[in-house]
């Protein structure tokens, strides 16, 4: 059974996105994330998704679209620790240089 998903504010400038973001609920973790961004006191953000479980292109629009609303804030966010299907997907999506990821 797959875990739930929950974004946590670990500091100011850390979020921890774990469990399992999928088509349903992408929506609201968008909202929390985007949130999370705008109530940040720091420039420069840290996303860690080493315990997450994304869904295949909805991970990707998710997190271009916290990048675009960092951008939009003056903020800059970093990736770390993505599941492995995921960096792929955004590698054969072409978006790697855009989300920061090294390819391989």
């Amino acid at each position: 059974m797959p875990i739930p998903a929950d974004l946590q504010q670990i500091n100011d400038s850390t979020i921890q996105v774990s469990g399992l973001i999928d088509f349903d609920s992408a929506l609201s973790y968008r909202g929390l994330g985007e949130t999370m961004i705008s109530s940040a006191t720091c420039t420069k953000l840290l996303f860690d998704l080493s315990e997450a479980q994304i869904s295949g292109n909805i991970g990707v629009s998710l997190m271009l679209c916290w990048l675009r609303h960092a951008t939009q804030n003056g903020k800059k966010i970093t990736f770390q620790g993505m599941p492995e299907n995921l960096r792929e997907i955004i590698l054969v999506n072409g978006v790697a240089q855009i989300l920061g990821v090294a390819e391989a």
